[in-house]
């Protein structure tokens, strides 16, 4: 479907700007958690464009909205979006930021807020962009959004949820996150793991009366670096595969031969990788550190361990009418590697083709004075209304 750069009929009616600073005005920091607010503005946008709505809950108070618009025959297009945040600051600490979080104010052309590009100025642009497509006529298909909850949290609220009762199924998906306005055609999957090591506490006059679990972990350590060579580096993630240890846990005292030892270890899965080979290096690397070190070492997956890359090829039709709209937007057509963990891998396990993509920049987000650029704000909501139109049928 050829898309010209027009805008559609009564697409003025919504300021994205405006709908940003809303929805940074609505209080939704995980944890707690509390999306209803930002559920609400979305809701209330939606209705009066002509979608009709549900809500889904996995426990009172955590709301998904999944908003659908059908224009007859054609493929699905779902645009999702979390309306959650991380908190403004961490309990308990100084608050680092020097504007009011919940108060959205523009400087130079940067809208400053909590949540600006991760990811309320995502759900903006595609709240801005359904609506535009609700008052075109010139597509058949069926256009769903969605916000939904617990994203920072984990998702088990959320885009879990969702996907557990069936309503991640479509033909394309783009999920909001801040790209700078570039498509994410693959994102990073994670292998997480919890490692502990049991050798035997001796006085440390004495250390060859024990068996030192510290030094079992870096030999452990050691064999898993060994073993994630086996696939080279990757010239999209650069520094990928890598081992990261995010807490290392030993009891004891400085007189003691430490006795036990425990890890817990994230290494990201890159695109094309199967999760559970990843994992396996974790298996492997302990058979190597129970022969060579008498110790006991006991691998358990870690909080459900991570999840699976995901990817689509550039030749979908998804990756294609994001292309066109760059094209048609007079911007240069590139893609980029997305480094964060995205909702993007429920849709895989849906066996839906999704792409990542949003306004702002990841360095600004989960980070004191979050901004996004306006220009990002409204470029992302053009884009957005020319894909859909290249991705959905044309009506009849």
């Amino acid at each position: 479907m050829t898309v010209r750069e027009h805008r559609p009929a009564g697409a003025e009616r919504v300021d994205v700007v405006a709908l940003c600073r809303d929805l940074i005005a609505a209080p939704s920091e995980n944890p707690p958690g509390g999306e209803a607010q930002v559920a609400q503005v979305a809701a209330s946008l939606l209705a009066a464009a002509g979608f009709s709505l549900s809500w889904h809950e996995a426990e009172p108070g955590r709301r998904n909205l999944v908003a659908r618009l059908r224009r007859g025959p054609g493929p699905r297009l779902i645009f999702q979006a979390h309306g959650d945040t991380k908190p403004a600051s961490p309990p308990g600490a100084v608050s680092l930021w020097r504007t009011d979080p919940f108060h959205a104010q523009e400087n130079r052309g940067l809208l400053y807020g909590l949540g600006a590009c991760d990811a309320k100025g995502g759900l903006a642009a595609q709240l801005a962009a359904a609506t535009a497509l609700s008052a075109d006529t010139t597509w058949s298909g069926e256009l769903i959004v969605q916000a939904v909850a617990d994203e920072e949290d984990g998702s088990r609220l959320g885009a879990e949820h969702l996907l557990a009762l069936g309503l991640l199924s479509a033909e394309g998906a783009v999920v909001a996150e801040p790209t700078a306005c570039a498509p994410s055609l693959a994102q990073l999957g994670n292998a997480w793991a919890e490692i502990t090591i049991v050798g035997r506490a001796a006085h440390a006059g004495h250390p060859e009366r024990g068996t030192d679990a510290f030094r079992a972990a870096l030999a452990y350590v050691a064999q898993v670096e060994g073993l994630l060579v086996r696939w080279g580096p990757d010239q999209d993630f650069p520094g990928h595969p890598r081992l990261n240890i995010g807490q290392f846990m030993m009891p004891g005292h400085p007189g003691t031969v430490p006795g036990e030892s425990r890890l817990r270890c994230d290494i990201r899965v890159l695109p094309g990788v199967a999760r559970d080979d990843v994992l396996a290096v974790y298996d492997e690397a302990a058979a190597a550190v129970r022969r060579d070190h008498a110790v006991s070492v006991h691998v358990e997956q870690y909080q459900g361990g991570g999840c699976q890359s995901h990817g689509i090829d550039p030749g979908h039709r998804l990756a294609r009418a994001f292309s066109q709209a760059q094209q048609t937007t007079g911007q240069k057509t590139q893609t980029t590697a997305f480094h964060g963990g995205t909702d993007a891998r429920y849709f895989a396990m849906a066996g839906t083709p999704a792409l990542v993509y949003g306004p702002g920049n990841l360095e600004q987000a989960h980070a004191p004075d979050e901004y996004v650029p306006v220009v990002d704000l409204r470029l992302a909501e053009r884009q957005l209304i020319f894909a859909a139109l290249a991705f959905l049928g044309r009506a009849a």
